[in-house]
Order: structure tokens, then sequence, then C-alpha cells
């Protein structure tokens, strides 16, 4: 069965936020029945500073309010 799990990518400053931010990814893992070639998948990235970012109304599409700004670069 295919399990989510989530990773932490890194841990950064924000210059938006102006704080240090945990930025995780939720990866979608195969079955154990798929052989070893298939990756996981990406399902979302997350920062830890999302919520206030939003009510703060900070684009940022580690926050969900802007998918064409990325702060980190992180591809």
């Amino acid at each position: 069965m295919a399990e989510l799990t989530s990773v932490l990518v890194n841990w950064t400053w924000c210059p938006r936020a102006a704080r240090m931010a945990e930025l995780r990814e939720e990866r979608l893992m195969p079955a154990d029945i798929l052989p070893d070639l298939s990756p996981p998948r990406l399902v979302a990235r997350r920062c830890s500073l999302a919520v206030d970012c939003n009510v703060a109304e900070i684009p940022c599409s580690w926050a969900f309010t802007n998918p064409d700004f990325d702060p980190f670069n992180v591809t």
C-alpha cells in the first residue's frame, strides 16, 4: 500500500517573514509490491510559516498564496 510521508527539506531564513522557516515536502511513496525503480511522487510543498504568511497576505508558493513565486528557489 502506498504511504504518504512528510520529509524535512531544509531550514532557511525567510526574508519576507523575517524568521527561520522549516520547508517540508509531502511525498507519496510507492507500494511495496512495485519495483524500486518507482520514485516517490511529490504531493505538496509546505512551509512552517504558511499560516502567518496567509494572514499577512504575503505571496508565496510554499504558503499556497501565489504558485508563481518561490522565494526559496527549491527545485
